[in-house]
């Protein structure tokens, strides 16, 4: 038994969001929706139904555990590590069919004696660093790394892909220094004659604020509702998909100069009628937003008040007409987007993506198809 906290996901939403993201796409581009970290807060075997309904390509992933997952499911797609892979995860990476992502020339390596050992041909995907410095075979190595690849009968080149780093910048000098490097990187490929089919670099950014986007798109944050910045509110409508509501589980009335919580960094300034929730940093709902967050009760916004404890949080429902126990309130989300996880998330000075996750963690999820 658990206190009353749920965790709605809507599926159809999710259809929603895609369909939007789609409309930004030039025909014939394939979709790599990205579904790491449990789909992102969002459950990692209800999201990739969902999205095979609606003929994506194949998913991003970041761990094998995800891809066993997945093919003990039956998805039968291509699927990527995206990040690219440690050497002790080849067994099971040949045995669950996954496209391998080379990052550099130890991954090259690795996986090169892994096929031969299996005399397998293998098709992989080079993901290079264009400018982000994080996963990414370095831009200056590539003339090293074809020669390499020249001398190999076991591998075959498949795909070239990059991460941007703020692709929601179109204009900025990093995107448009990765989008040239990337040029360079496809150019210098198709010299030495090899022409990868996929060519990917778009995420959720990308697809919305680029003008190019390559044949094959890694929507993320988008498809679950969260804008890669707020300024693409004026391109696209997205659809929340995580909606948390809880409810006032006490009333606490408080004099003036009273205080609550821990700390105490609440003290009531007046009259103060608290309401408590049982949902704390605990369920994933960040200790940042503690007097700084809001919540949806009754048709409008309230406060969370004082430090948010790992089982609890205060709303301030001072002038709100009679509350009662047991009433709901939204903490996250809604139909309407009540509570905008961008919002939220830059009063808790992050991004929309670690709410997600955060949240999507701990509490029990209830899909829906509206």
């Amino acid at each position: 038994m658990f206190w009353y906290k749920k965790l709605e996901i809507s599926l159809g939403n999710i259809k929603k969001n895609l369909k939007a993201l789609k409309r930004f796409l030039p025909e014939g581009t394939k979709v790599l929706p990205v579904i790491k970290n449990d789909a992102y807060g969002h459950g990692l075997i209800e999201v990739a139904k969902t999205l095979s309904e609606e003929g994506i390509w194949g998913f991003g992933l970041s761990e094998p555990q995800e891809a066993f997952f997945l093919r003990e499911a039956g998805f039968r797609q291509p699927l990527l590590l995206l990040s690219g892979f440690e050497k002790s995860w080849l067994t099971y990476m040949f045995e669950l069919e996954i496209t391998p992502v080379v990052t550099g020339f130890e991954s090259l390596e690795w996986l090169e004696e892994e096929a031969k050992k299996r005399q397998q041909k293998v098709a992989f995907h080079l993901k290079v660093d264009t400018g982000m410095h994080r996963f990414g075979l370095n831009i200056e190595d590539l003339p090293k790394f074809i020669e390499k690849l020249r001398n190999t009968d076991f591998l075959s080149l498949t795909g070239l892909m990059t991460h941007l780093s703020c692709s929601e910048k179109p204009d900025s000098e990093l995107t448009q220094l990765q989008l040239a490097n990337f040029k360079k990187a496809l150019e210098l490929l198709k010299q030495n004659n090899l022409n990868p089919t996929f060519i990917h670099f778009a995420n959720s950014g990308g697809i919305i604020f680029l003008s190019e986007k390559g044949n094959l798109v890694r929507p993320g944050v988008s498809l679950y509702g969260g804008y890669p910045d707020l300024s693409a509110r004026d391109k696209i409508e997205l659809y929340p998909v995580m909606t948390l509501r809880s409810r006032i589980v006490e009333l606490k009335r408080l004099h003036k100069g009273e205080y609550a919580g821990y700390g105490p960094t609440f003290k009531a300034e007046r009259e103060t009628l608290l309401g408590v929730v049982p949902v704390g940093y605990g369920d994933g709902y960040l200790r940042s937003l503690g007097n700084k967050g809001f919540a949806f009760f009754r048709n409008q916004r309230v406060k969370v008040v004082g430090t948010i404890s790992m089982k609890a949080l205060y709303v301030d429902l001072t002038g709100v007409e009679s509350p009662q126990v047991g009433e709901e309130v939204i903490l996250l989300g809604g139909k309407n987007r009540e509570v905008p996880a961008e919002e939220l998330a830059a009063l808790a000075g992050t991004i929309c993506y670690e709410l997600f996750c955060s949240i999507g963690r701990s509490i029990p999820r209830e899909y829906r198809q509206d």
